[in-house]
């Protein structure tokens, strides 16, 4: 459902980006994720896709009150925890994710977690600026700080295009709150793959990467909250090296196809595994 319905100005731009945000028990964070999306300075009109997951704290007020006030950049789709699937055993806001990428109207996607935020009120331009300017690449992806007290990532040293040839070995690069992408979401709403119990980053990543190049810019622009309780990061060490390898196997299948790039993955973990085993 569509908070405040289908007439309200948002609805009647034509965005050239479109913001993801998922949220669920954000209460504490949502606010500061928000302000930092609606204060970007862009030269292109941007809407702003908030996907509230029935959080059974505040987040599903703050996020009404805050759409009720932006009725020109926010749409808010309010979930019901009825319609959850299951990962890991657990209820996943999955669902409520791919509705906001089918939803995404741009043509670029942007993605921010509830709990993240945006440094740079110059993230968006600079990025859509960047792949405007170099049409073979299918993802802009900047540096980012990592929350709590734990620092700056800086990888690689300065701006760099990633060519597929150079990118083809990466299973992940950056976070997903620092990522723009061209919007391709119809392809991959169509994938089986989005079925299955994988991190949908892992999955966005393994899917744009195929596409074309990567453009890197060094900018600090975002700042990604460390959650280890998240669906993923609480699994065990033991658990975590049997789900990448069930990883490796479905990214082969659905989208890669790339035997020895699976065969090197599934090695490594599967060694990773027996050595967390015998300890």
């Amino acid at each position: 459902m569509e908070y405040l319905g289908e007439s309200k100005p948002v609805n009647s731009i034509e965005p050239l980006v479109s913001v993801c945000v998922p949220t669920f028990q954000h209460e504490k964070f949502i606010e500061e994720c928000l302000a930092s999306i609606l204060n970007q300075k862009t030269d292109f009109p941007f809407e702003i896709l908030i996907g509230e997951d029935e959080s059974p704290d505040r987040t599903r007020e703050i996020c009404k009150k805050i759409a009720f006030e932006n009725q020109d950049k926010i749409r808010l789709f309010l979930r019901k925890d009825s319609k959850k699937i299951k990962l890991f055993g657990k209820k996943a806001g999955r669902g409520n994710q791919l509705g906001l990428y089918g939803s995404a109207r741009g043509k670029y996607v942007a993605f921010c977690d509830g709990d993240d935020f945006w440094l740079d009120p110059l993230k968006l331009q600079k990025q859509v600026d960047a792949l405007e300017s170099y049409p073979e690449a299918y993802m802009c992806i900047t540096n980012y700080s990592i929350g709590n007290n734990e620092g700056e990532v800086k990888i690689p040293q300065g701006n760099k295009i990633f060519t597929k040839k150079e990118h083809k070995k990466m299973s992940y690069f950056g976070h997903v709150s620092c990522w723009l992408v061209r919007n391709r979401m119809n392809l991959l709403l169509k994938n089986r793959i989005i079925e299955k119990p994988l991190p949908l980053d892992a999955i966005l990543f393994a899917f744009y990467k195929q596409m074309g190049d990567i453009f890197y810019l060094y900018d600090i622009t975002s700042v990604y909250r460390y959650n280890p309780k998240g669906l993923y990061l609480s699994q065990t060490n033991k658990n975590k090296h049997l789900v990448n390898i069930s990883n490796a196997w479905y990214k082969f299948r659905y989208i890669d196809k790339d035997f020895t790039h699976f065969f090197r993955s599934f090695s490594y973990e599967l060694k990773r595994y027996f050595a967390h085993l015998i300890n």
